[in-house]
């Protein structure tokens, strides 16, 4: 009797292993390329497909241009005392693209991805090693971000790649017809991409008024793992860089609008207008902050979507990219020199002054770090400005610097990398 429920259990389990085993092989699976515009419907099959449970909270905090998804340009790190030895530098990697003023570097566990031109580099961050360099069809892509095992890059061709970080093999790619996606500002959060893209324009004979035409624009969230699109908001013009905080999408156009949108579905929470096109918004201590293409800075409140404050300076916002910091704002002016701004006010901390333009600032342990044309690096402390070191570069920085273990991570305009220490 015994014998029999045995030989009935066995065979109960055998059955449910086959039918498990052959609903798992028809299940569908994701197409390594598709289209915003001509595969909607296959789109729309994927959004109900199967995500890996183990990788549904990819994000890239802290592996982006913006270093953390809020865009604070805060590095999780312990900073660095004067640099006075090189640990390692490249050999020459590129040739600078003269239409370029920055060039970002994004960093993750021991290595560090950049995109120059049409070719994508990986670096080795213990020994300078370049491990990997690759490129698909001389096609330009633009600022990496990294999210678990998957790197993510816009391509100047109308298209938005996931590789596999590790073989750089594609695992997914995105085509919209006609469309470009945006430099720098895609985010992935919650398990999905938040990325824009807009219509090219294609501009014929010197009548036409440049700075008039406006594309058809939109912001997209799409499955990290497929590339199924989950939602679109439609904009005017280009997307800012897209910050994420609390389940809040945030981002401008090019018609003076901040948006802040709900991350899972894309309803609209509010729509702020400011005074003139905004800059890429820094996310902290529940309000957004942002400057404008009139020098202005702002500082609006997260759940009203109301202006606390509007700072028309003296020394105007130069670079859009702010860094946020401890109820401080800093950012590199159009005169030269790092200014510093009360986040609950508004009001002028400190400014130290240069002898040529600075990049955008970065922050990491209560230093503000920033790379000037000047071919100085520098390290201010961020509560009131007073220098605590210069570094002379051989040539003119090209990339923000990269604060991490120690140690201080820059490209030059000769395409050559460097890692700086303080022993």
């Amino acid at each position: 009797m015994i014998t029999k429920y045995y030989v009935v259990i066995t065979l109960v389990f055998t059955l449910a292993i086959l039918f498990s085993s052959q609903t798992s092989e028809d299940r569908p699976r994701s197409a390594l390329s598709r289209s915003f515009v001509d595969n909607k419907n296959e789109s729309r099959s994927q959004q109900s497909a199967v995500t890996d449970r183990s990788e549904e909270r990819l994000n890239s905090d802290g592996t982006m241009p913006g270093v953390t998804l809020r865009r604070t340009r805060v590095y999780d790190a312990q900073g660095l005392q004067e640099p006075k030895s090189v640990l390692w530098k490249t050999k020459k990697l590129f040739t600078r693209n003269v239409d370029r003023v920055l060039l970002n570097i994004v960093t993750v566990n021991k290595e560090a991805f950049f995109q120059e031109g049409d070719m994508v580099y990986a670096i080795d961050l213990q020994t300078g090693e370049a491990k990997n360099r690759f490129d698909i069809d001389k096609v330009h892509f633009y600022s990496p971000v990294v999210a678990g095992g998957l790197l993510f890059l816009e391509a100047g061709e109308g298209a938005f790649y996931a590789f596999d970080r590790r073989d750089l093999k594609t695992r997914w790619k995105i085509d919209k017809e006609g469309y470009r996606f945006g430099v720098n500002s895609s985010a992935v959060a919650y398990g999905m991409v938040y990325l824009g893209s807009a219509e090219e324009i294609h501009y014929v004979g010197e009548e036409v008024n440049y700075s008039r035409k406006i594309p058809k624009a939109s912001v997209h969230a799409v499955d990290a793992l497929t590339g199924a699109q989950k939602w679109m908001v439609a904009i005017k013009g280009w997307p800012t860089p897209i910050a994420v905080a609390d389940e809040v999408v945030y981002f401008g156009d090019e018609d003076r609008h901040l948006f802040a949108v709900n991350a899972k579905d894309g309803q609209e929470v509010w729509r702020f207008t400011a005074s003139g096109n905004i800059g890429p918004p820094a996310i902290m201590n529940g309000r957004a902050f942002f400057g404008d293409e009139g020098g202005n800075l702002y500082a609006v409140d997260l759940k009203s979507g109301q202006a606390t404050w509007k700072a028309a300076i003296k020394n105007k916002v130069r670079a859009h990219y702010l860094a946020a910091y401890n109820n401080m704002i800093y950012y590199g002016g159009m005169k030269n020199g790092i200014y510093a701004v009360d986040a609950l006010t508004g009001q002028e901390k400190w400014v130290y002054r240069t002898t040529k333009l600075c990049l955008a600032p970065v922050v990491a342990n209560g230093a503000v770090y920033v790379a000037c044309r000047d071919n100085t690096l520098l390290a201010l402390d961020a509560e009131n400005g007073q220098e605590k070191w210069k570094y002379k570069t051989s040539r003119p920085p090209y990339s923000h610097p990269v604060v991490g273990n120690g140690v201080i991570y820059y490209l030059d305009e000769e395409g050559v990398m460097y890692a700086l220490s303080s022993s």
